[in-house]
């Protein structure tokens, strides 16, 4: 993509489908042009004239842990699809797009993070996809989201697709434990762990209000940092039967196989 007419385009399809009020801010086709030719990316998904999806990141890197010095990434910061066009597979062309110029250049990570409670996401960046979860974020916004998100924590996980790894095999629904699953608990499967949340947050939020909705948001929030803490790493998210959805966590030293151990 290239042009202010283009970025301009871009920015009108965020805001209509973030739906944001005003004051939430948003991003304007200077920035995106300043990204695009400054070693960031900005893509476009269209149909016919009409621009339907996009995504935009920018150069980044890891402190050097070793002699090799820091590593770059392309840090992903979002991506969109038209409300009528989603479920048509145009984000993960998006992401493919994404990945194949990155190869191009010789960059083979790149990071985003999203909202652990959205489970739909989830499941498209770690099964589809095949990235990790290696990181979270409390309130990494803020105390309070906007858009769809007004008042809720802007709580995130950090994901990295590491280009090079070897494809995983897809992410299979854990055996129910005694008693069945239950939103809110963390249960074994051998070296595993499962983490069970509702699979729609947003009618999760609706049905039972927003003050059940935070608490069960925080007990979650708080199993996901120890596990993390912990050196585990997400690597699938599936939904189970009764309007429920299960990330599973591995030893993080099985998660990134194509990263050299000592």
């Amino acid at each position: 993509m290239d042009g202010p007419l283009e970025m301009a385009d871009c920015v009108a399809l965020y805001e209509r489908v973030m739906g944001l009020r005003p004051g939430d801010g948003s991003l304007n086709p200077r920035l995106l042009t300043a990204l695009q030719h400054n070693s960031g990316l900005v893509l476009g998904a269209y149909l016919g004239d009409d621009l339907v999806g996009f995504t935009y990141s920018f150069l980044a890197r890891e402190k050097a842990t070793d002699a090799n010095g820091p590593r770059l990434y392309q840090y992903s910061q979002l991506a969109v699809v038209a409300h009528e066009r989603q479920g048509l597979g145009i984000g993960r062309l998006l992401k493919l797009g994404q990945r194949e110029r990155c190869l191009a250049e010789g960059t083979t990570l790149i990071r985003w993070a999203y909202d652990p409670m959205q489970t739909r996401n989830a499941h498209f960046n770690l099964d589809v996809l095949g990235a990790v979860v290696d990181s979270f974020k409390s309130a990494m916004y803020g105390t309070s989201g906007f858009g769809a998100a007004t008042g809720e924590s802007t709580d995130r996980f950090i994901v990295s697709w590491h280009l090079d790894d070897p494809a995983r095999p897809a992410g299979t629904a854990p055996a129910a434990p005694p008693g069945g699953h239950h939103a809110g608990e963390m249960y074994h499967d051998g070296d595993d762990r499962i983490v069970v949340l509702p699979d729609d947050w947003h009618r999760l939020r609706a049905e039972t209000g927003p003050e059940h909705a935070a608490r069960l948001r925080g007990r979650l929030s708080g199993t996901f940092a120890r596990l993390l803490a912990d050196r585990y790493a997400a690597v699938s998210c599936v939904r189970l039967p009764d309007g429920l959805a299960a990330y599973r966590f591995i030893p993080r030293a099985a998660a990134h196989p194509s990263i050299p151990r000592p």
